[in-house]
C-alpha cells in the first residue's frame, strides 16, 4: 500500500541502503536535525 502523505506530515522512518549497501536509517542520519530527502529515479 503506498503512502499517503500530506504536506507537512512527518516522513516516516525508513531504512534504506547507502552508496555502499550498508542500510541507514532517515533518524540516525537527521540525529533529530531537519533532513531533506530527495529521490532520483535514475536512467530512463
Amino acid at each position: 500500500m503506498p503512502l499517503k502523505l500530506k504536506p507537512g506530515d512527518p516522513f516516516p522512518d525508513l531504512t534504506l541502503p547507502d552508496e555502499s549497501g550498508t542500510p541507514r536509517s532517515l533518524s540516525s542520519l537527521a540525529d533529530g536535525q531537519p533532513l531533506f530527502v530527495s529521490f532520483f529515479r535514475g536512467p530512463w
